[in-house]
């Protein structure tokens, strides 16, 4: 079993945000209240072979995608894309296992891709590839019955590239937002200065010349 990175890193972000008192606080208390739900799941109801359910990570996946989708400014055509990508991807490993290599690596780095395209924002991003997670997950259950010999829903991979993808890029944006903030304010504060030129001078400057 691959160690669980996502988890952690959304429990220390949790907790970052109720010390500091962060805005976010609140969407990362729901995260937290996804996942003991899905927990409590799992340990009602275990999952039997083939089919590994982490509901856990598929409350907290749920929850993040209703959020993006809120926010973002394209959602169908991004979400078509990803889920077609996810597809071959699927018929990839089902058929040919192990023909291209890093094929994990290489499919989620042009599912992220194509979902950044067709999105063009960060939450467009997010809810294309989770939402393309979720729905590739469906036609795998109803479609490869009896095929595959075991599935974890969600994949462990996946879960983790994600959480610490978007994790990242989600602390760059805040930075350089933050960044951008600070040089208005400081000029904004910065006195302005009048600034004569040769042969450029205002309206009052005309009038008194005429």
């Amino acid at each position: 079993m691959i160690f669980p990175y996502g988890e952690w890193v959304i429990f220390f972000l949790g907790i970052t945000t109720w010390i500091e008192k962060r805005a976010s606080r609140r969407f990362f208390l729901i995260l937290a209240i996804a996942w003991l739900i899905g927990k409590g799941i799992e340990l009602v109801f275990p999952s039997t072979m083939p089919w590994s359910w982490h509901f856990a990570r598929l409350a907290v996946s749920l929850v993040v995608l209703v959020c993006a989708l809120q926010r973002a400014k394209r959602r169908i055509v991004p979400l078509l894309v990803t889920t077609f990508i996810q597809s071959m991807e699927t018929l990839f490993l089902v058929n040919d296992p192990g023909v291209i290599p890093y094929g994990a690596w290489l499919f989620t780095g042009v599912l992220v891709v194509a979902a950044w395209l067709t999105a063009k924002c960060y939450w467009g991003t997010v809810a294309a590839f989770t939402g393309s997670v979720l729905v590739n997950q469906a036609l795998v259950r109803f479609t490869n019955e009896g095929i595959v010999r075991h599935t974890d829903f969600p994949d462990a991979f996946v879960w983790n590239f994600g959480v610490i993808l978007f994790a990242v890029w989600a602390g760059l944006r805040a930075g350089w937002q933050h960044w951008l903030k600070r040089k208005m304010q400081k000029t904004s504060e910065e006195p302005i200065l009048p600034v004569h030129r040769v042969g450029v001078c205002d309206h009052s400057e005309e009038r008194e010349l005429q």
